[in-house]
């Protein structure tokens, strides 16, 4: 069967300053940082050599498979949806015939940056099989260029930086460029896995659009978003601190108001079946609560003492949630190759 190349790449939960990554808008918001963590629901990428020039892609989660003569007739007009994934072959792939298997574990419109780490297995994959190695920030780099280039709007960089260094990170937005700082030690990280319970709670309605609105609100100066920049800054610098010296009861109550400032500020960033389910989750006890990524839809993060996991599981499953596994990863991108 020949060489093995397979990629894995974790997705995230952001708990402050998400949309601050979004160039160039952190440079108007100093300081500009995000705060996520790591999570093994990841998205992987497996390639296989095949005779000839022709590539055969397979996508597990889209069930779809598309086939081309080779590298440079490769197009995504019949199946948009896997534009990110082709566009990626074209720029990357080495001129061969390959056989390429992706899926993401991450359920569709989940918020937790699906797409993005599937980008930076498929940048690792690919770059492996055509036999050169990249450092993590080029990596990033390209991986977030072409997922631009796929969503024709702009991308934050937080996902890929999840997706290649794993744990938890502060990622800083600076006009010297952008550093990556771990926040989280083993200890500290097996103990918010236990606090964290992570709800999908469907498709969002909203495809995504609510940080593109945003951006644009900012763009036009409208104050009210100015002022929920300022403020989000203000809450992601205080999340960093709080992961730092390990405090669960702050990082809760940071969690509750970064999502109440994106809520009053672009109201298409919940629902009314979302605001209920959350009013529940909190009289049950639950710490802090708020959606993944742009909010509509998708994941909901929500920090529990361990001991009412059960009883706000089943409350959330009572209300139409699926509860997904949320451990914590620590690995970031992983590279391996088998023979067979």
């Amino acid at each position: 069967m020949g060489q093995l190349i397979a990629a894995s790449a974790p997705t995230r939960i952001d708990f402050a300053g998400g949309t601050l990554d979004i160039p160039p808008l952190y440079l108007f918001h100093q300081p500009a940082m995000t705060v996520n963590v790591a999570i093994d629901l990841p998205a992987t990428v497996e390639i296989r050599r095949r005779p000839g020039r022709a590539i055969r892609l397979v996508s597990i989660d889209q069930r779809r498979r598309l086939d081309w003569s080779s590298r440079d007739r490769i197009t995504w007009t019949r199946a948009p949806f896997l534009e990110l994934t082709a566009r990626l072959i074209k720029t990357l792939a080495p001129d061969v015939g390959l056989e390429i298997t992706t899926r993401c574990v991450a359920p569709a419109g989940a918020g937790i940056g699906g797409s993005s780490a599937l980008a930076v297995a498929a940048v690792a994959a690919l770059t492996t099989a055509a036999g050169a190695r990249w450092s993590k920030t080029t990596l990033i780099e390209v991986a977030r260029g072409i997922e631009t280039q796929a969503i024709h709007v702009p991308t934050g960089y937080q996902d890929y930086y999840a997706a290649a260094y794993g744990g938890a990170s502060a990622i800083e937005f600076g006009l010297g460029g952008i550093r990556r700082t771990s926040v989280g030690s083993k200890s500290f990280l097996a103990d918010l896995e236990r606090h964290l319970l992570l709800l999908y709670v469907g498709a969002p309605r909203f495809s995504g659009a609510n940080n593109w609105e945003l951006f644009k609100q900012h763009v036009d100066g409208d104050k009210r978003t100015v002022r929920l920049f300022e403020a989000l800054s203000q809450n992601a610098v205080s999340m960093r601190d709080a992961f730092l010296r390990r405090d669960l009861p702050t990082i809760a109550e940071l969690l509750n108001g970064d999502w109440e400032a994106r809520r009053r500020a672009l109201p298409a960033m919940s629902t009314p079946a979302i605001d209920r389910l959350i009013r529940a989750l909190r009289r049950r006890g639950a710490l802090g609560a708020r959606v993944c990524g742009a909010g509509g839809g998708g994941c909901l993060a929500v920090l529990i003492k361990p001991d009412t996991r059960a009883h706000l599981a089943a409350l959330a499953h009572s209300s139409g949630a699926k509860v997904l596994p949320c451990a914590l990863d620590t690995r970031g991108v992983v590279v391996r190759r088998t023979e067979g």
